[in-house]
């Protein structure tokens, strides 16, 4: 398989509960890589991760990257407030690793025109939303989207999300191939198999606090146990994919 034909596979996980630790203990033994983006302060109220949990991801290999300093959408809020979130968030974890922060996750996947003007002016490579069905090569690396999130959401959820961002050839493959998966560990093994035949992005994205309080371990083990160490696929993290896809 040629780099130009070759699956990708990447995952990513958002909000840095303290649960990622967890979560990065069998990421490790799967031996899959990794982009967890982290608010200063979680949402809702949540425990987030402080420094020494955070330098502890990036000593296991993983990458870190931005998710704003208080989990604030950032549409329908002053431009100030924009870019503070976005700039401040930059600095402060870089100011915890000593190393440049290059990837950002925009909170609810919420953005607009003016957010990737900040991102672009703050210095950062890329961004991932929460759009999803997506494997195409091919995407804004402002607008990274995603494959499948580890949770089980209902069809209606895969259809709305399809129908608000007008992606109507993934929901007509949605609808006429996976919709009928029982679970998303199923639906996440059928894309992959279809990425592994054609090529193209397989990206799993969710949130360790989800996976603890709704008990989804050993169903995330269990799809990590099928997507690990294939041959003739690249695995990378977030800012892998600018230099293995095809961003624009």
């Amino acid at each position: 398989m040629t780099t130009k034909q070759k699956a990708i596979v990447t995952t990513s996980w958002d909000d840095g509960h303290p649960a990622d630790l967890r979560l990065a203990e069998m990421l490790s033994r799967h031996n899959l890589p990794a982009t967890f983006y982290v608010p200063v302060i979680g949402p809702d109220g949540k425990p987030t991760l402080q420094s020494n949990g955070i330098r502890s991801l990036r000593r296991a290999g993983f990458e870190i990257g931005a998710h704003t300093i208080c989990h604030t959408i950032l549409t329908g809020i002053p431009q100030t407030r924009v870019r503070t979130e976005v700039f401040d968030s930059k600095a402060v974890l870089e100011d915890t690793l000593g190393e440049p922060i290059t990837m950002f996750c925009y909170p609810k996947g919420r953005f607009d025109r003016h957010t990737v003007a900040c991102l672009r002016e703050a210095g950062y490579r890329g961004a991932r939303t929460t759009r999803v069905l997506a494997t195409p090569r091919n995407f804004h690396r402002y607008e990274m989207p995603t494959t499948i999130q580890a949770f089980p959401t209902r069809p209606m959820g895969y259809i709305r999300n399809l129908t608000r961002r007008m992606a109507f050839g993934s929901l007509y493959s949605y609808c006429t191939r996976h919709c009928r998966q029982k679970s998303w560990v199923d639906l996440g093994k059928q894309l992959f198999d279809t990425v592994r035949q054609r090529g193209g992005i397989w990206h799993l994205y969710g949130h360790s606090w989800e996976l603890e309080s709704l008990h989804l371990w050993d169903d995330l083990n269990d799809l990590f146990t099928y997507i690990a160490h294939r041959e003739g696929i690249l695995y990378t993290s977030n800012s892998g994919l600018l230099d293995f896809a095809h961003p624009s």
